[in-house]
């Protein structure tokens, strides 16, 4: 294999294509992709986890909630450092990246895999905008429609997405900072009111065990698809000139942990003082005065759009690109076609929230685990992009890499053996499984005694 340490092979011309983006084309500093992070993670999700782990709602008291929080996120820019160390170094997406790891038809099972979340959240967090865009209007007008601004929303941000990367860049970059002052200022005033009492939280005894393990859980599980298709948006930043790994640290960790913390303290702030488990809810009812509440919805609806680009539309709008053989803009489509598809509005008021997230990560965590251990210990970061974007390399058996697939299904089933720890279990199961398995000769093996079988048929 070939040591590049630049991109080469295919022409890179697009940067919202599969082929490798050059670093003349990259749109993104190390600052503005931490920026884009830090619009995309202030958003209602990541409050929910601090809301709902918080006593008395949850079992966890103050300090373990933060302490959770801050593992997790942790965890999170890590790995997500990791992932997307190929898409810095060679400047390929997810899709392609996954070929060596899974075969070229393996890497799509994934993708889908990967997708089904994606597209799910993206409705999610357009519902979830909707209902804060309705409270403004009936707030002012006496009047609002859901639906309506549901079906608003899903076309505005696509139309944002439509316009490219670059685009989807400019307008997180510009937006996190407006975002982030809008909530510090908010929380600001609540705090500067000495109302909410710490107590109540700090004083129950909660729990450092298996509670707090299955809450630190339930947080990391709330980005394990974007740690999957890390490379999608690391492909964007120019390094120049410097270690890609480096970058990718200090980007991922800038990026993650300030809004995670952030959000998740806003999470415990809105439960202390109102008790309600409805997050918008609860910030209305915070809300100084109704103007302040209005732009407190605003913020809300920024927040969700900023997220969605980001996280759930541009992964399996390149994704659908492979998968479907459409452009970008034909997957920006399909992503807001297959959105209301998913049915949001139950999704997110369902008493299987969490489980949710624990049930694809249960896949993911064992994919991720997978493509890192044969980039970092099998190749040793050292990739072939003229082998990734032929169509006839990494065959395997039938486009389906046999050591990959046996350890992805190995590690879904430990995963959910162990549903509310499932990364905890099934990652590192999964990385010993696919590793032995490959010193093992298991690829090899395999499709020499089905080809044999097959000759001996066919004599």
């Amino acid at each position: 294999m070939t040591d590049n340490s630049t991109v080469s092979g295919p022409p890179t011309t697009d940067r919202d294509g599969l082929a490798p983006v050059a670093e003349a084309l990259r749109p993104m500093t190390q600052t503005r992709y931490a920026m884009v992070f830090w619009s995309s993670g202030i958003i209602v999700q990541i409050m929910v986890i601090g809301l709902y782990l918080l006593h008395p709602i949850g079992g966890l008291n103050f300090t373990q909630v933060i302490a959770a929080g801050l593992v997790a996120s942790v965890l999170v820019a890590l790995l997500m450092t990791l992932q997307g160390h190929a898409g810095l170094r060679y400047g390929i997406p997810f899709i392609v990246q996954g070929r060596s790891a899974f075969g070229t038809q393996g890497t799509r099972f994934v993708a889908v895999l990967r997708c089904i979340p994606a597209i799910a959240w993206n409705g999610i967090g357009t519902w979830i905008g909707a209902l804060a865009l309705d409270q403004v209007t009936t707030s002012l007008f006496g009047a609002g429609s859901v639906w309506g601004y549901f079906f608003l929303l899903l076309i505005l941000q696509s139309l944002l997405a439509y316009r490219g990367i670059g685009t989807i860049s400019r307008f997180n970059g510009a937006m996190s900072l407006i975002i982030f002052l809008m909530l510090a200022y908010f929380f600001y005033v609540v705090l500067s009111r000495g109302s909410i009492d710490f107590s109540a939280a700090s004083e129950v005894p909660g729990s450092w065990g298996l509670v707090w393990i299955a809450g630190m859980m339930s947080a990391f599980a709330n980005w394990t698809t974007v740690i999957l298709n890390a490379s999608d948006l690391t492909r964007q930043i120019n390094t120049r000139g410097r270690s890609p790994m480096s970058v990718s640290a200090i980007a991922n960790f800038l990026g993650v942990l300030p809004p995670w913390m952030f959000m998740i303290l806003s999470g415990m702030l809105i439960g202390l003082a109102t008790g309600n488990d409805d997050p918008i809810a609860g910030l209305v009812e915070l809300a100084p005065n109704p103007v302040f509440g209005i732009v407190l919805l605003v913020f809300i609806i920024l927040a969700q759009i900023t997220s969605n680009l980001t996280l759930n539309i541009l992964p399996p709008a390149l994704a659908f690109q492979d998968l479907f053989k459409v452009s970008w803009r034909g997957g920006i489509v399909l992503v807001a076609l297959l959105s209301v598809v998913t049915a949001p509005w139950y999704l997110f008021t369902s008493d299987y929230f969490f489980t949710f997230q624990n049930v694809y990560s249960s896949f993911l965590g064992p994919a991720a685990a997978i493509m890192l251990v044969d980039y970092f210990v099998i190749r040793r970061t050292r990739l072939d992009l003229d082998r990734l974007y032929d169509d006839h390399s990494y065959r395997y058996l039938g486009g389906f890499r046999p050591a990959a697939m046996l350890a992805l299904v190995a590690g879904a089933l430990v995963s959910f053996a162990f549903l509310d720890y499932s990364w905890l279990v099934g990652f590192p199961f999964t990385a010993i499984v696919f590793l032995l398995l490959d010193k093992a000769g298991v690829d090899e093996r395999i499709t020499q005694h089905i080809a044999q079988r097959r000759s001996r048929g066919q004599a």
